[in-house]
């Protein structure tokens, strides 16, 4: 089965393979992609690429119109998740408190500061992100993005001007061939420096972000937690401010 979301929305299709009952992989090509796995009529799996769990599957925009889909039968194995009528409620609340956040957070890989090294927001002193300060303190994510929203609206709460993926060192599969590529990027992005060290080289964040979701959506890049970058940055060149 296959189809387009201008035609068949997403939630319409999810509460159609419910009601039948499908077992199978729905994939929603756009950007960022979205996997879905069903075992009769539940979703027991999925997400963006190799980020996973319902978390991830919630950071996609439930109602968007961009993107085709493909079902593919076939047996799953997996807990659900939750029943399909409470993960789409669900899908659809968070989606709405995250916008809400979005007018002063443009992604959970911002990093903040605290100026205190105590109280709630102890987690931030000397600078921590969203997505970090939701493991620390335990919590999902859009519970974290609440919390800072808070803290910024309060002013205990400062953004800095740096993002957690600023650390990752990603190594380019060209980045040494040098004869053949003259491009800037790909002969620095050669694992040795981290995204961080390219931005203060020079490197515009934006064209940065560009090209990393170009190169993970095209398979060029391909490295342990694509995922959550992949939908941040997406975020980031939506919201950014």
């Amino acid at each position: 089965m296959e189809g387009n979301l201008k035609t068949m929305p997403l939630v319409s299709l999810l509460e159609m393979l419910h009601s039948e009952r499908k077992s199978g992989v729905l994939k929603i090509k756009s950007t960022p992609p979205l996997s879905l796995y069903l075992q009769a009529g539940e979703v027991v799996d999925g997400g963006i690429l190799d980020w996973r769990g319902f978390e991830a599957i919630a950071s996609y925009d439930i109602h968007t119109s961009e993107g085709s889909f493909s079902f593919v039968p076939g047996l799953q194995s997996g807990k659900v998740i939750m029943p399909m009528p409470t993960l789409l409620g669900e899908w659809a609340r968070i989606n709405d408190e995250c916008h809400r956040f979005f007018n002063l957070i443009d992604s959970p890989s911002r990093v903040f500061e605290s100026l205190e090294n105590r109280g709630p927001y102890e987690v931030f002193y000397g600078g921590r992100s969203v997505r970090t300060a939701a493991k620390q303190w335990g919590v999902p994510l859009v519970i974290a993005m609440e919390r800072v929203w808070t803290g910024l609206r309060s002013g205990e709460l400062t953004p800095v001007n740096r993002y957690v993926w600023y650390k990752l060192r990603i190594r380019h599969p060209r980045a040494r061939r040098k004869s053949e590529t003259d491009e800037d990027l790909i002969k620095m992005m050669d694992g040795k420096q981290n995204l961080g060290h390219l931005v203060a080289a020079g490197i515009d964040p934006d064209r940065l972000r560009r090209y990393l979701i170009k190169g993970i959506m095209s398979g060029d890049l391909v490295f342990s937690g694509r995922g959550w970058l992949l939908r941040d940055l997406l975020w980031e060149l939506e919201h950014r401010r």
